[in-house]
């Protein structure tokens, strides 16, 4: 069958998206991926030890990545699968080691419970930033494909890449061998970055203006949901943090103290399921004297962008002035394009449930 494939054609022919030949080759690829994982008797399955668990689909941002996963969570029929990203996924492993901490083998405990709920897990956006996960992952990963659990996932570069001059990389490279070992791993070689073909942007981000604190109060006001409104110091990951405003369901922070003060991706993804709207005022220029800020910035747009979370900023310079030339510019370039994303009146009106 090809149901990515006819799906694409008909996508392509309403003006729904853009014919790209990299993007029908990965799912013609897929396709035969669904048959063969569809098809298995139950024999075979009992028997049969496949080489490869998965697929590692890599490319720049903008390309279709998500596209193209969301496509095959969907076509694939079995029930027993989930699609959550890297971060979190990451974030609740630590979780449960933590209240494993007295187990001989933690982790073998973890992946026997993920194969009791799942047969396939899908993890958007692979990219390995703290060495905590660095660590761990090639005995995650070992652990997962031993219960026969497939992984596909994305990312913005190759495995050989991930985790790019970290901390003791040394102790990571048989993680990235097993990554190149046990999935296929396929390029996104496609010219175009679809996240700036749309142009209906709307005026929430407010760029070299210095009177920009009445307009984000302006924006606050209307999408504070309810009167419960304060400006006391919030509770992220049990450490006070300092607020302008918030409300119920929106929240405005200065970005010295959102991406300043040694906070981390966990503390965002606690805020990502709390709050709905974020605003944050007073970016400016970066530079590799405080990488950690700009890293710490992008971990903060990936989770508002993977949980679409609506965001409102000001910055003193133009958006591809906050970070113009150093080592995170591979990742910052993600950052830029999700930015130009979240600015659309299509993003702003998706609708999360059809996801």
């Amino acid at each position: 069958m090809k149901q990515l494939e006819d799906w694409y054609i008909e996508q392509t022919r309403q003006k729904q998206l853009i014919f790209d030949d990299a993007q029908l080759a990965i799912l013609q690829h897929l396709d035969v991926f669904i048959d063969k994982f569809s098809n298995q008797s139950f024999l075979a399955k009992l028997f049969y030890k496949p080489k490869k668990l998965g697929y590692y689909i890599y490319g720049s941002v903008g390309r279709g990545k998500s596209m193209i996963m969301n496509q095959l969570y969907l076509k694939l029929p079995v029930t027993q699968k989930t699609r959550i990203h890297f971060h979190e996924f990451m974030y609740h492993i630590h979780q449960q080691l933590a209240k494993l901490k007295n187990h001989d083998n933690p982790l073998k405990v973890i992946t026997r419970e993920l194969k009791s709920r799942y047969k396939i897990i899908f993890l958007d956006e692979m990219m390995v930033n703290d060495i905590a996960t660095a660590m761990i992952l090639k005995n995650l990963f070992e652990g997962l494909f031993q219960q026969g659990i497939y992984i596909i996932t994305s990312s913005n570069s190759k495995p050989d890449m991930l985790y790019y001059d970290g901390l003791m990389r040394d102790r990571f490279l048989p993680a990235i061998e097993l990554l190149n070992h046990k999935l296929n791993v396929i390029s996104l070689n496609s010219p175009n970055d679809y996240r700036t073909i749309n142009s209906s942007i709307n005026e929430l981000f407010i760029i070299n203006d210095y009177n920009f604190h009445p307009k984000l109060e302006n924006i606050f006001n209307k999408v504070a949901i309810n009167k419960k409104i304060s400006n006391n110091d919030i509770k992220i990951q049990n450490r006070k943090i300092n607020v302008i405003r918030h409300s119920d369901n929106a929240i405005w922070f200065n970005f010295a103290v959102i991406c300043g003060e040694k906070r981390s991706s966990l503390d965002y993804l606690e805020l990502a399921a709390t709050y709905e709207w974020f605003i944050i005022e007073n970016i400016y220029h970066i530079t590799d004297n405080d990488k950690d800020m700009i890293r710490r910035f992008t971990w903060l747009i990936d989770i508002l962008y993977d949980n679409h979370k609506k965001l409102a900023l000001s910055s003193v310079c133009e958006l591809d002035q906050i970070y113009i030339d150093g080592e995170l510019s591979f990742e910052f370039k993600r950052t830029l394009s999700r930015l130009t994303e979240m600015q659309t009146k299509e993003y702003l009106e998706y609708n999360k449930e059809k996801r």
